[in-house]
């Protein structure tokens, strides 16, 4: 009997044991879930952020009722953007610039400040950095619609011979992705230094260099279009096709028609709408006084188009931009990046350029360029967790702690058909967090 009894002790005792050790794998199988189910959360969460910081660009552009756009906006530089706190989380919207001030902004990139690679001439190109002519061509080759390649282009016969072959597109760029599919492009010619695309150079990324570089994603885009129309919805005067009747609507008076008129007969069709200001060298008379242009340059047109694709705000685009227009040489731009921020500077049209440039330097780079903006690119930040993410300052107990984060890039078009939306969207986290919201320079970091 005794012997029975211990017999059933021992199977007691393993299955004891069993049961024990079955419900520690249950308890780990149960911890691993609420892990996991925590994260997933917070991930879902940190995604919720990110669309609510992108809603809120897109909110404050669709706000935005003034007739021009330039560095003074709401939009452009903002701490109404930076870490906006909601629940558990905070999320921003981050403004990559690459100026020498070293500075974050937080707020939008307006696209009309770049180079639009379906429309840019090849000379326009060839000034972007880093650029070749076997790129340049291969460039245009990629978004024309015929099979000859450019004296150092690329068509399909260059492409069947990779591994994989693919085909030229021969149609305009969709995305600025596609650019890595032209011959000539490399990673870093597309992205630059700036390996986390946030516009400060990490020490990790000044290894190859101590310049902010944006490569050409911060300078090209594919989006860009503007209103063939006056800032109060009317339709532009086109200046070679235009009657006396339709000059005179548009506030030209008699003396002004008549030397209009004769341009057209002895000179041929405007080149630019900055023509109109004459050329002293060549003794071109002028038909609009320069103050006259300031109030009128807006009224007159070069093509009958609306939209008109790929022109550049020259209010907004930065200095490697206009160093890429046609006429502007280092000396202009930087006069024209310094006379746009001045408060209270009326940048409506093109006629405020006349205090910078001669009329001759602006008939170069009249054509090209804009004062509006309608496609914004949004870099959006959406975060969960501790402030100080891996930041040495933190508390011991929390260093280790890692913050969820979702990143992301989306382009919003106020012109887009039928209604303005996000044309273009993308997950950017792998990316990582572009800024660390413990550093005691972070409200700071707003320029002035």
């Amino acid at each position: 009997m005794n012997r029975r009894r211990g017999v059933a002790l021992i199977v007691v005792l393993w299955l004891t044991a069993a049961l024990t050790l079955l419900m520690y794998a249950f308890l780990g199988e149960m911890q691993v879930e609420y892990s996991l189910a925590g994260s997933y959360g917070d991930e879902k969460k940190a995604e919720q952020l990110a669309w609510s910081a992108i809603d809120l660009a897109c909110v404050t552009v669709d706000n935005d009722t003034q007739g021009w756009q330039g560095p003074n906006d709401y939009w452009y530089n903002n701490p109404r953007f930076y870490e906006t706190s909601f629940g558990d989380g905070a999320y921003s919207v981050l403004h990559p610039t690459y100026e020498d001030d070293g500075k974050l902004r937080w707020g939008l990139e307006d696209e009309a400040s770049k180079i639009n690679l379906n429309y840019a001439t090849k000379e326009v190109l060839m000034k972007l950095p880093r650029m070749t002519e076997e790129v340049a061509d291969s460039i245009i080759d990629w978004r024309d619609a015929d099979s000859n390649p450019g004296p150092s282009g690329a068509e399909s016969g260059y492409y069947q011979g990779l591994t994989p072959p693919y085909t030229a597109k021969n149609a305009p760029f969709e995305t600025l992705e596609e650019l890595l599919f032209v011959r000539g492009i490399t990673h870093e010619i597309m992205y630059g230094r700036d390996l986390n695309l946030n516009g400060r150079l990490e020490p990790g990324e000044r290894d190859s260099g101590a310049t902010p570089d944006p490569g050409l994603y911060g300078l090209v885009t594919v989006w860009s279009s503007d209103k063939n129309q006056t800032q109060d919805g009317q339709k532009r005067i086109n200046v070679n096709t235009a009657t006396p009747q339709q000059l005179q609507q548009a506030g030209l008076t008699q003396p002004e028609i008549q030397v209009h008129a004769a341009h057209l007969l002895t000179q041929g069709p405007f080149p630019s709408v900055a023509h109109l200001l004459g050329n002293p060298a060549t003794g071109l008379p002028a038909v609009l006084t320069k103050e006259r242009f300031k109030l009128l340059a807006d009224k007159f047109t070069m093509v009958d188009t609306d939209p008109v694709p790929g022109l550049v705000n020259i209010n907004t685009a930065p200095l490697q931009v206009l160093l890429c227009l046609p006429g502007i040489t280092q000396d202009i731009a930087i006069k024209i990046t310094g006379a746009r921020t001045v408060a209270g500077a009326d940048l409506s049209n093109m006629g405020w350029l006349t205090d910078v440039v001669t009329p001759v330097q602006l008939q170069q780079f009249a054509n090209f360029i804009t004062c509006r903006s309608y496609q914004y690119r949004i870099h959006a930040v959406g975060r969960v967790g501790p402030v100080w993410w891996n930041a040495t300052s933190a508390p011991p107990d929390q260093q280790q702690r890692p913050g969820v984060i979702k990143r992301m890039i989306a382009v919003y078009d106020r012109l887009a058909k039928p209604k303005p939306r996000i044309v273009y969207w993308k997950d950017a986290t792998k990316l990582g967090m572009p800024y660390d919201p413990a550093d005691p320079d972070g409200p700071e970091q707003v320029s002035k």
